[in-house]
């Protein structure tokens, strides 16, 4: 099947499928019947809104549907869908950067709180060691004077065996000679 496209007064055919490659824009009538004007082709950049940033989903709604239809084609609706959505993007961006400040900043000011305890902690811990390092250094200490005491106290306790022993002995020979004495009442001349 042959279409027919009109350019000015020439006529041209070509086949559907070579028509269907051809934008639809190219496709239409080059020039005006006499007295019509074509329409103003859409400006290539409009402004974007200048409402304030919606807050809410509803405003960001109402603010699409107002900017679509205002559009004038369909590249001016793409456009414009195009602008608030950028908008839209760099709002939530903003957001979400402001939002991890904020959060960044809280946990900055928790961390650094709780590294001062821990500091504080450290420092109660390190004089804690050093308190009880002391305190093992007096019990040993005073464990060596024990050990000290107690092996004097052995040695004494061996030396007043030995001189109990020795008294002993000593007042058994005193028996004895007393009672040689009073037995034979001959004093040996040698001893007195």
């Amino acid at each position: 099947m042959a279409t027919a496209a009109v350019c000015g007064t020439k006529r041209s055919s070509f086949f559907e499928d070579e028509i269907s490659s051809i934008p639809l824009l190219k496709r239409i009538r080059c020039t005006s019947p006499p007295g019509i004007r074509p329409p103003p082709p859409p400006p290539k950049e409009n402004p974007a809104p200048k409402n304030p940033v919606p807050a809410s989903g509803e405003q960001w709604v109402d603010l699409l549907v107002k900017e679509m239809t205002s559009a004038t084609s369909v590249d001016d609706a793409k456009s414009r869908a195009g602008r608030v959505l950028e908008m839209l993007q760099r709002v939530i961006g903003d957001q979400v950067t402001e939002e991890a400040a904020k959060s960044f900043e809280t946990e900055n000011y928790a961390l650094k709180e709780r590294a001062e305890a821990l500091c504080e902690e450290n420092g109660v811990l390190k004089r804690a060691v050093v308190i009880q390092h002391e305190m093992l250094k007096e019990g040993e200490e005073k464990e060596k004077e024990l050990k000290q005491y107690k092996g004097m106290v052995e040695h004494f306790q061996e030396k007043a065996r030995m001189l109990e022993a020795n008294n002993y002995a000593l007042s058994v020979h005193l028996n004895q000679a007393m009672q040689g004495n009073s037995l034979g009442g001959h004093w040996n001349p040698d001893v007195y």
